[in-house]
């Protein structure tokens, strides 16, 4: 069966420490991010986002599910609630904005 076939393939990889910390690490960022609260916050609907960004809902709940979402996917998700992101890096005491500023021409 394909899907014993991907299990043993998984089991393999996370038998690896190094493949097993980084899947480890990015449950814990993933499981910080809660883009259908956030959407719920905003009193819309995944169908009004979907409209939006002209997609489906479907894709709308694959965004809100999946466990690695592009920067892009995550900006254009922000502002078709009307939102905007920002992404900051520390470094000690200094803060650093990771987006550069959009062009208002």
């Amino acid at each position: 069966m394909r899907t014993d076939g991907l299990a043993r393939v998984r089991q393999r990889l996370m038998a690896d420490p190094a493949f097993a910390a980084d899947v480890a690490r990015e449950n814990v960022v993933m499981a910080q991010l809660d883009l259908a609260r956030a959407r719920q916050t905003t009193g819309m609907t995944q169908e009004d986002v979907a409209a939006v960004m002209r997609t489906t809902q479907e894709n709308i709940s694959r965004i809100e599910r999946q466990r690695d979402v592009r920067v892009s996917t995550l900006i254009e998700f922000v502002r078709a609630q009307g939102g905007d992101i920002e992404i900051t890096a520390v470094f000690g005491g200094t803060r650093i904005s990771l987006l550069r500023p959009v062009d208002s021409a």
